[in-house]
């Protein structure tokens, strides 16, 4: 078996957003969510936002199957290693985003490949979340799986 791993940074899932006439960086938490889509209009700003942070995930999961990440292989079981900002946010609310990497995993093709056929039981077996601590500088999500 071999051993994979990608690493997202945590700003990928970080949104502006106007709050109050102000423009404000918005973490697209689970509680963030549920609070746009109860907005009127919220599903579509809710897609919307989500397209775009597919999009930033797409990039990083492309540039990585050109530097020679496999592609993800069937009865997979995944490991987040989660390195936060800061502590304002619990775990719970970033394991929402499994979501949009699973979905961006399934969007990106690299050469007629698809990096993740799909996000079914048949490929997803198990997920692993993990706090592995603060890195200001530094934040990100460790997703590392074998094959």
């Amino acid at each position: 078996m071999e051993q994979a791993k990608i690493v997202i940074p945590i700003n990928a899932f970080i949104i502006k957003r106007k709050q109050k006439g102000v423009l404000k960086d918005v973490k697209m938490t689970l509680n963030n969510w549920i609070l746009i889509h109860g907005m009127p209009h919220g599903r579509i700003v809710a897609n919307t936002y989500k397209h775009k942070i597919q999009d930033r995930i797409i990039d990083v999961v492309s540039q990585s199957i050109v530097d020679g990440l496999p592609p993800i292989e069937e009865a997979t079981t995944f490991n987040f290693d989660w390195y936060l900002p800061d502590r304002r946010t619990d775990l719970d609310n970033w394991t929402f985003t499994h979501k949009f990497m699973f979905d961006a995993f399934q969007n990106t093709t690299v050469r007629g490949i698809a990096f993740m056929p799909n996000d079914n039981l048949n490929y997803v077996h198990g997920l692993l979340d993990r706090f592995a601590g603060i890195d200001k500088e530094n934040a990100r999500v460790e997703i590392s799986w074998e094959n």
